[in-house]
């Protein structure tokens, strides 16, 4: 019994996550804490650290000052917990270690011979090699194609991702999107009731909000016709939007304020500019408004484009033209509105939840 017990603990395998962010950042909160809190399993111990802080990440969020030595202290705080590492057998790094800084420390793991992985559901490779930069240029344009050589593999956020991943010569590669906790998304489609004003719902973050100048136009013109509101989730709160026709809510980010939001929506958007870093987006929003069983209009960019099977499961629109039309279309016919929820909800519970991935990046890590 003693031995059993013995072999039992041999085999455990402890796991970090290094994220850039706290979990009041999206990427880290789904990418790392999510996987941390639903792994269930006797061989694998999960624990997260992070490099910025949720301080940091509210002030960044409000906009306000942060001091050059308070980001010294965050990455000194870094540097010094690496010395811990020999206690895990396996290594994830979101993203990189530290940004805009040579990859010395990456170099000094590789040759401890851990299990190291890189973790993109973001192209970062773009902040380097499609810099102006001289400093950047010189030092940092392979950077993200050398972590990625280096490692045990990479997890990629979509296939514009894994394919820069498979030309850096990555060893192993495993599609994982960004996905929802089903358990938080309600079971069953919301009975309809007509919003007073046509509810255009947006979901993003203050780095997302400049994409809701693609929408102002076609807003605009869609509000001579109908009485519409634009319901803003974590905007940024220094942006001044003003919509001719159009009335606008905008409130902060919140697990609680972004579900109950998700129960107004008539339906979601995502819109985006037609850009390399655009491209490697892994149109996570678009995936919580399919959970929420709500029809979806986004730009045709990206893994926008491989998520939404036009005109069946939602719209993706190339211009002002088609945003405009596609609004009137969901306004004007709820019955589509009912089918095209319904039909993204099938989507999602089949490819894009925490449920139906878990073992999959279990397997990845552990083998």
């Amino acid at each position: 019994m003693l031995l059993d017990k013995s072999m039992n603990e041999k085999r455990v395998k402890n796991i970090i996550f290094l994220t850039k962010y706290g979990n009041l950042a999206a990427s880290s909160r789904l990418r790392a804490y999510q996987y941390k809190d639903k792994i269930d399993s006797p061989i694998l111990n999960v624990e997260v650290q992070s490099l910025f802080s949720n301080k940091y990440l509210e002030k960044r969020f409000k906009s306000k000052s942060i001091s050059i030595f308070y980001i010294f202290y965050l990455c000194l705080k870094r540097l010094f917990f690496l010395f811990k590492l020999k206690k895990y057998e396996v290594i994830i790094i979101h993203l990189e270690l530290f940004p805009y800084v040579p990859p010395l420390v990456e170099w000094v793991l590789f040759k401890s011979n851990k299990n190291i992985y890189f973790d993109y559901d973001d192209a970062i490779f773009h902040n380097y090699d499609l810099s102006d930069n001289l400093y950047i240029k010189l030092f940092l344009s392979r950077k993200i194609k050398y972590l990625m050589k280096m490692s045990a593999g990479v997890i990629a956020g979509n296939q514009y991702i894994l394919n820069y991943a498979q030309n850096a010569g990555t060893k192993r590669i495993l599609k994982l999107p960004t996905v929802i906790d089903l358990d938080k998304y309600p079971s069953n489609p919301p009975s309809y009731k007509k919003n007073k004003n046509f509810t255009i719902g947006w979901i993003g973050s203050p780095s997302t909000t400049k994409y809701l100048e693609i929408i102002k136009e076609p807003l605009a013109r869609l509000g001579l016709k109908i009485p519409i509101l634009l319901y803003l989730v974590g905007a940024d709160c220094n942006y001044e939007i003003s919509i001719d026709n159009v009335e606008i809510i905008s409130i902060p980010w919140s697990e609680l304020n972004e579900q109950e939001a998700l129960k107004v929506f008539d339906v979601g958007v995502m819109p985006l500019y037609d850009n390399p870093w655009e491209k490697g987006k892994c149109a996570f929003k678009l995936i919580q408004y399919m959970a929420s069983f709500l029809p979806v209009v986004a730009s045709d960019i990206g893994m926008n484009a491989e998520i939404i099977n036009n005109y069946n499961n939602g719209f993706v629109a190339k211009n002002s033209g088609d945003w405009f039309n596609f609004f009137y279309m969901i306004y004007s016919q709820p019955k589509l509105r009912g089918e095209m929820g319904l039909k993204g909800r099938n989507i999602v519970e089949k490819n894009f939840t925490i449920q139906c991935r878990l073992a999959e990046f279990e397997n990845f890590v552990s083998n």
